[in-house]
């Protein structure tokens, strides 16, 4: 009996380091591809008019309108404004999260293997606790470059570095975790549907067509399920930008995330709870097809080498 817990718990750390690696390798990845469409949404999240064509005092009045402005008013290289802390966020965040979802699933179907009746139900809860964790773990870095994408010119921060320096003088450490609440309450339900989603449509798509193109597959699925999560839980991604704001630019002070959307809706009306909601889906559909896809192509590159990762 004490093999047989050996074996699984050796096993599990085999899956976490092993998962993890594929994680943060595509969540780095797709951070690259997809980090134009991040920049513009969350310049839409923050700005006060209203994302139309109609207004005239609105900075950003549309998607392609918007990048023209940033690159004409910025330069090219401000589409990847707040790179080097995204990366570092999408590697932390791709490293706990898969890792720590891979994990517990294996775990949890090892030990009650009547669970698998619950499928779903697992996913689900997994992909909720692992995305918490994740979030705690890496959020300073969300925080950071979200600082650095707003700023204009002339920029008041030169970097990462800078950000942490004057963050902490003038703000405290715990300004590093503003919005914290609200992203938990969002990343909660958002990963753990993508996951539940994912591996639904994985199962559906491998009886469909009996296994065959893994790469379509990955892509296909991951797209689907990281749109209809976005959409579901935007609200929430808008309040967490705008609370990490606080102190920022003659941001407003808000107590809390319901007085954040509360705010919100008084002051521009409903339809401002999905400002950015476009190049976010944008960002959702292909970040999410992305990341299942490179985390599949990396995770089988290592099984096919014998290549063992070790934390």
């Amino acid at each position: 009996m004490k093999f047989m817990e050996d074996v699984v718990k050796k096993r599990t750390r085999t899956v976490l380091s092993e998962r993890g690696f594929a994680g943060a390798v595509g969540g780095c990845a797709t951070r690259f591809l997809c980090q134009p469409f991040d920049v513009l949404k969350i310049r839409f999240q923050v700005q006060i008019e209203p994302i139309s064509k109609s207004s005239g005092s609105a900075v950003y009045r549309g998607i392609i309108q918007g990048l023209q402005h940033i690159v004409k008013g910025e330069g090219w290289t401000a589409l990847w404004k707040g790179h080097v802390a995204a990366q570092a966020l999408s590697a932390t965040f791709g490293f706990v999260q898969f890792g720590l979802f891979e994990g517990i699933t294996t775990y949890a179907f090892e030990k009650s293997p009547s669970l698998k009746s619950l499928q779903s139900g697992v996913n689900f809860s997994a992909g909720l606790g692992s995305g918490c964790m994740a979030t705690i773990v890496s959020f300073p870095f969300d925080t950071i470059r979200t600082r650095l994408i707003v700023q204009g010119e002339p920029k008041i921060y030169k970097g990462v570095i800078d950000v942490i320096s004057k963050m902490w003088a003038k703000e405290g450490a715990l300004s590093l975790y503003h919005g914290l609440s609200p992203t938990l309450i969002q990343i909660g339900p958002y990963t753990g549907c993508q996951f539940a989603i994912y591996k639904f449509l994985i199962e559906m798509y491998e009886e469909a067509i009996d296994g065959k193109g893994a790469g379509l597959k990955s892509l296909t699925c991951g797209a689907v399920a990281g749109a209809v999560a976005k959409t579901l839980v935007y609200p929430l991604d808008l309040g967490k930008k705008r609370m990490q704001l606080q102190g920022f630019c003659n941001r407003h002070q808000y107590k809390g995330l319901l007085d954040c959307l509360a705010t919100t809706v008084r002051n521009e009306g409903l339809a401002a709870l999905l400002k950015g909601l476009s190049p976010s889906l944008l960002k959702a559909v292909f970040s999410s097809a992305l990341q299942f896809y490179f985390y599949e192509t990396t995770l089988e590159f290592l099984t096919r080498s014998n290549v063992r990762v070790k934390c």
